[in-house]
């Protein structure tokens, strides 16, 4: 990379709750990650994925309508923190390259790339949007700019609604979910729901949104054993939407480990659009954390090493 221009990182996130209910309206919980993309403007280089075209779209369009414009180049993105050596982790790499992408893009204008943290989520999820055909809550995207631990809806007009969460009440282990399943044919399969059965639609994302709203009454009244309640009830809509729209979002590795966090005290669910990736079993004591880690490989469960409430997006490392 070019040592002109600073480099520039965000990072990828897991979802807690409220999956597949954030994309009809309702409020996700999401948890930034401490796996970073990094990235750097470097004159003179060509775009080299569509997502990086689209970021330079995105924000040229935005510095043409306040006079300003972009050097020639592209930013150039390291995502290897992503993968791992069973191949790539489900932790929202394109959505941190794509945010990625802006800052560095906004810092080579000359324009302050910490500063105005709406501004590069609308750029960012306009790039994100556009290259995975329009699908997507912005959820992830929103993880990699604002950081931490975030309640996340859209308002009417399309602004993101974050709400920051304080301390973690309890433990929260990440674990790998098993061979990915693509999310936009999730998406679709769900939209299909939709259309050939609202009512059992809407009724799935009551289920959804009624789990989500317990865990961030849990989550700010510091009540451990309330947030684990609510993550068995999160995993619980998630199967029955599972049904209703035909697809597998529990995977084997996913039901095991709920089973182990069960007997724990604890419990565990898919992270995301489910059908691979990772998981996360939450606990309300740090020891029925540890004991899951130690008793995880003896059923063929990958642990992550993954913290979250990661910072947002930021100049440097």
């Amino acid at each position: 990379m070019s040592l002109g221009f600073a480099s520039v990182s965000a990072p990828g996130k897991v979802f807690l709750v409220g999956e597949y209910a954030v994309l009809d309206g309702g409020t996700a919980v999401v948890a930034a990650v401490d796996r970073r993309a990094i990235g750097r403007f470097v004159p003179g280089a060509a775009p080299s994925t569509p997502l990086v075209a689209e970021a330079i779209r995105s924000v040229g369009d935005h510095l043409g309508e306040i006079g300003a414009a972009l050097p020639d180049g592209a930013p150039v993105i390291d995502s290897s923190r992503f993968s791992s050596a069973g191949g790539k982790l489900g932790l929202g790499s394109s959505a941190a390259a794509a945010v990625v992408a802006v800052g560095a893009l906004l810092d080579a204008a000359g324009q302050d790339v910490e500063g105005d943290r709406v501004l590069a989520f609308t750029l960012a999820d306009r790039a994100h949007r556009a290259a995975q055909g329009g699908r997507g809550s912005g959820a992830d995207v929103a993880a990699a700019v604002f950081g931490g631990v975030i309640g996340y809806s859209r308002a009417a007009d399309g602004a993101p609604v974050v709400r920051t969460l304080g301390r973690v009440p309890g433990e929260l282990v990440v674990f790998s979910a098993g061979a990915p399943r693509s999310t936009v044919t999730s998406i679709r399969d769900v939209e299909a729901l939709a259309e050939r059965d609202p009512r059992r639609y809407a009724h799935r994302m009551h289920e959804i949104a009624t789990a989500t709203a317990n865990f961030l009454q849990a989550w700010e009244a510091l009540d451990g054993g309330a947030v684990v309640a609510a993550v068995h009830e999160a995993g619980a809509a998630l199967v029955a939407l599972g049904r209703s729209a035909e697809m597998d979002i529990w995977t084997d590795p996913v039901r095991a480990a709920a089973q182990l966090a069960q007997a724990l005290g604890g419990a565990a669910k898919p992270s995301g659009a489910g059908g691979g990736d990772v998981g996360i079993a939450f606990f309300a004591h740090a020891e029925a954390a540890q004991s899951f880690r130690a008793r995880a490989p003896g059923i063929g469960l990958e642990i992550l090493n993954i913290l979250i409430g990661a910072r947002g997006l930021a100049r440097g490392d």
